[in-house]
């Protein structure tokens, strides 16, 4: 092809890439205003510090907007501390008039998408208790299964009630179906919530309650579709749907490891959802618990997200977040297992485990090894940083009050923390609530007790015998229950 032609085609080519390109307007309007600006966060990529966001100046007792959109979206609206949902579609020009200097006032609608967003305003108004989080979550805790249910059911029914009343025909399509989604999936997803809220109430409670069959009915595949991804109710849905399925996978027991929890809800999610929704679940998932998990859980999980994506969007949005825990040192981290044997078999750790290490209390007072002598020591490792470390301290106090007061007067339950930050440290161990003896031996990794007894992982137990001999240097967790208690008991007695 000769370059004349290449340019012609490239001259029909450019004007086609320039159409495609859509937009919607927003116009403000005030009668007074005292603040100088507004903003408008268009909710594109469904993970809210990562949506695209706009702020205007206000001139002339205006603020304008103009965003790129080529598909509807929801955005969020916000004005001297208060903020609206609004929906926007391509080529809206949508123009609200404020008679009061905020958005909770009375507003006044016009132009090109003026009668969907009235009605929105409407129904969040009319329904705004129904779908107050904080509400919801407060009746479960005071409500059966049963009357829950029967609540959501006549709130589905009043909501789908307003919304048939109305003139759809002044409607758009996408919005008529973003109004039913709303109400459709509020309903499934709080029914799933319902048993893990309960369960979550409490880390004393081990299981998660089963919701009568006849309730989940209507919950099936077809729900799971990427079309519904702009809604916020069917997201929060995703997430109590794969945490509900995933926790009965697991027996309705509660997951006492926070990666192993990650890992099988990823699993499951792989199995059940559809690409987008897939994609955005992982992304969500690592954005708000990938502090709570270790770097190598980090790192599996950002890697099966990049081979889903091929590199795409939240691959990209996620990368610097991911990258940085990744690179964090390991709770895991590798240590030599020759050494570890060496430490073991040391001499020293047999006569005194404590010989040559400074450990402080949480007042600053060194530690005494004889005021540990002739009892049986339950030796906890751990850290301030650690999820897991402080996913195990409810199932110690459980532990702890299985011995009887004659029993426990032989018994020490100490607490060691690697932290590099004693403020941390102590924030954490004042929360604890744990009955035994908190020390501290600083420096994470580098920490002389991590060094000494070669410590590969934490957390990380270990028990003592009334001889100050290590009896097992890798105890089992307090989470085991009966294993770790009837162990305790045998060198007890």
């Amino acid at each position: 092809m000769s370059n004349l032609k290449k340019y012609l085609l490239l001259l029909l080519v450019l004007p086609s890439l320039s159409f495609g390109q859509s937009f919607a307007t927003l116009k403000l309007k005030f009668s007074t205003a005292t603040s100088d600006s507004c903003a408008l966060k268009i909710e594109d990529r469904f993970i809210d510090e990562y949506n695209q966001i706009s702020k205007t100046k206000i001139n002339g007792g205006e603020c304008n907007f103009r965003v790129s959109l080529n598909t509807p979206a929801m955005a969020k609206l916000s004005y001297n501390q208060h903020s609206m949902t609004l929906f926007l579609q391509p080529n809206d020009a949508l123009e609200l008039t404020l008679t009061l200097d905020s958005l909770n006032g009375t507003v006044t609608y016009a132009g090109q998408g003026a009668d969907q967003n009235k009605l929105l305003n409407l129904f969040f108004k009319e329904f705004e208790n129904d779908f107050d989080k904080d509400k919801l979550k407060q009746l479960m805790l005071n409500s059966s299964v049963d009357v829950f249910e029967m609540k959501l059911f006549e709130q589905r029914k009043k909501q789908l009630a307003f919304f048939n009343q109305q003139d759809k025909s002044k409607l758009s399509n996408a919005f008529n179906t973003y109004l039913e989604q709303s109400i459709r999936y509020h309903y499934f997803g709080s029914l799933l919530s319902y048993p893990i809220t309960i369960a979550n109430q409490s880390t004393a409670i081990l299981t998660v309650n089963a919701l009568p069959e006849v309730m989940l009915d209507g919950i099936h595949s077809k729900l799971i579709t990427d079309d519904a991804l702009s809604c916020a109710t069917y997201r929060d849905f995703i997430i109590g749907f794969i945490t509900y399925f995933t926790s009965k996978a697991n027996g309705f027991n509660k997951f006492t490891d926070y990666n192993t929890s990650m890992q099988r809800k990823v699993l499951y999610a792989k199995s059940n959802l559809t690409p987008k929704t897939l994609a955005w679940y992982i992304a969500n998932f690592l954005n708000t618990d990938g502090d709570k998990v270790a770097p190598y859980t980090v790192k599996t999980i950002y890697g099966e997200l990049n081979e889903l994506e091929h590199g795409g969007t939240y691959t990209q949005l996620l990368k610097l977040k991911c990258d940085a825990r990744i690179n964090t040192k390991e709770i895991a981290a590798k240590k030599d297992k020759k050494k570890n044997e060496e430490h073991a078999t040391n001499e020293s750790v047999t006569k005194n485990p404590f010989e040559g290490i400074t450990l402080k209390d949480i007042k600053g007072k060194a530690f005494n090894p004889q005021d540990i002598k002739d009892k049986v020591v339950f030796v906890d490792f751990w850290a301030s940083w650690c999820g897991p470390c402080r996913q195990e301290f409810p199932y110690s106090k459980l532990l702890h009050n299985r011995f009887t007061e004659k029993q426990l007067k032989n018994i020490v339950f100490l607490y060691i923390s690697v932290d590099g930050n004693e403020g941390a440290w102590k924030k954490s161990a004042e929360s604890i609530g744990m009955e035994g003896l908190l020390l501290i031996s600083p420096g994470d990794w580098s920490s002389p007790i991590v060094k000494y007894f070669g410590i590969g992982s934490i957390p990380h137990y270990m028990l003592i015998d009334k001889n100050g001999k290590i009896s097992n240097r890798d105890a089992p967790r307090p989470s085991s229950g009966d294993l770790i208690y009837n162990e305790m008991l045998k060198l007890l007695n």
